[in-house]
């Protein structure tokens, strides 16, 4: 054990490992079984947990309620568009009456940008610039 004893240095007091480094010999291994273990149960700790997450559904931000302010960031275009689209009723969106504010729940946004799930609306007119 004397390869791992830690010698104190004369330039006050600062303690310097002089035991060997840890060499894996094998991509991903450490080198200590101990440690080795502890990894790999890591590991496949973390992998039931993001197979949990890809497998569940969201919960309750799924079924969150989104004003036109927000739809429009969250699909990643203007809130006119926004507009446009629910008018025409490309998008599901929810009203308490007319002329007052829209609502869109996101899970419906999810649904209406998933590929297949309806016809694509082009979001400019019809010029070419």
């Amino acid at each position: 054990m004397q390869a791992y004893a830690l010698k104190p240095q004369p330039s006050g007091g600062v303690r310097i490992f002089e035991g060997p480094a840890p060499r894996p010999e094998v991509p991903g291994e450490i080198g200590n079984p101990i440690l080795d273990l502890l990894v790999a149960q890591l590991a496949d700790l973390v992998a039931e947990r993001v197979a949990a997450q890809l497998v569940s559904p969201r919960g309750v931000a799924e079924d969150e309620w989104l004003d036109t302010r927000r739809a429009a960031e969250y699909l990643g275009i203007h809130r006119d568009n926004v507009r446009r689209l629910a008018s025409e009723g490309t998008i599901p969106a929810e009203q308490e009456s007319a002329g007052c504010k829209l609502y869109f729940r996101r899970s419906d946004l999810d649904a209406w940008r998933c590929p297949g799930s309806g016809s694509v609306v082009p979001l400019r007119g019809g010029c070419n610039g």
